[in-house]
């Protein structure tokens, strides 16, 4: 029992302080009281500020123009009605028109491209032809040789004695060499040599290598001369070169003979 007279006086006690709290704020809201601390300090306050009023800086006046009275009924609009006038068609007149010269075209219509065709050549059936140059002759076949030898090219050669210097002038003679066409010496095949004043005499290749290794020499004379030689190869009694003639002039210059054949088959 003692505990309840407890209870119900805290709770008039918070109910009358949440009475007085309700009262001192609406007070406050309605500015009816303001409690001391909500009031300003009067030695901090500032007074109040006056706002100074600018006065504008005059500018150009403004005269509003008169109001247009308005009549009660306007009067009917007119529609203004626009003439379209062509204007007066001119007339190009062409001036005079120079040789060689385009004149101008009166009329302004678009031109129409027109498609020249092109032109086709027909050659004239009269028209001459001219042959066309010979080309180069050609290459002459050789003949084939009867012989297994021929001639070397550039031989017979007439020339000063080269091979007895000591004997110098007093000396004529007829020389030479035999060898394959790859250039390999040919040994032991006859040389035959017959002249005017000279009887038939033979040699063989390889037995003077004064003129090479399959070299050949024939003294016809102590002394130039301008007599005729033949000059020819054998095999026994069968000929295998071609013969050759040698016409000595009879100087010094020229009293030495050569001649060289070369073997193109065997035989």
């Amino acid at each position: 029992m003692r505990s309840n007279t407890v209870y119900n006086a805290v709770t008039l006690i918070f109910v009358g302080l949440a009475v007085g709290a309700g009262v001192v704020t609406a007070a406050i809201a309605a500015d009816i009281w303001r409690p001391p601390i909500l009031a300003p300090d009067e030695d901090t306050a500032l007074p109040p500020t006056r706002a100074a009023l600018v006065s504008p800086t005059p500018g150009p006046s403004w005269t509003p123009s008169p109001t247009r009275e308005s009549s009660a009924t306007l009067p009917p609009t007119a529609t203004p009605s626009l003439t379209i006038t062509a204007p007066p068609t001119t007339t190009d007149t062409p001036g005079p028109t120079a040789t060689g010269t385009a004149s101008p075209t009166a009329s302004r219509a678009q031109p129409t491209a027109t498609v020249t065709p092109t032109a086709t050549w027909t050659p004239s059936a009269t028209m001459p032809l001219s042959p066309s140059p010979p080309g180069p002759p050609g290459t002459p076949t050789p003949t084939l040789s009867p012989y297994p030898f021929i001639v070397q090219p550039g031989t017979p050669l007439l020339r000063e004695n080269f091979a007895y210097t000591e004997v110098g002038c007093d000396w004529q003679g007829i020389a030479g060499q035999a060898v394959t066409a790859r250039g390999e010496p040919v040994i032991d095949v006859e040389v035959r040599v017959v002249g005017d004043d000279f009887p038939d005499t033979a040699t063989t290749t390889g037995a003077n290598t004064t003129y090479g290794p399959a070299g050949w020499e024939l003294v016809l004379s102590d002394a130039p001369n301008d007599d005729r030689y033949a000059v020819a190869l054998w095999a026994g009694d069968r000929q295998i070169s071609p013969t050759v003639e040698v016409a000595f002039p009879g100087t010094c210059q020229q009293n030495l003979a050569i001649v060289n054949f070369v073997q193109t088959r065997p035989f």
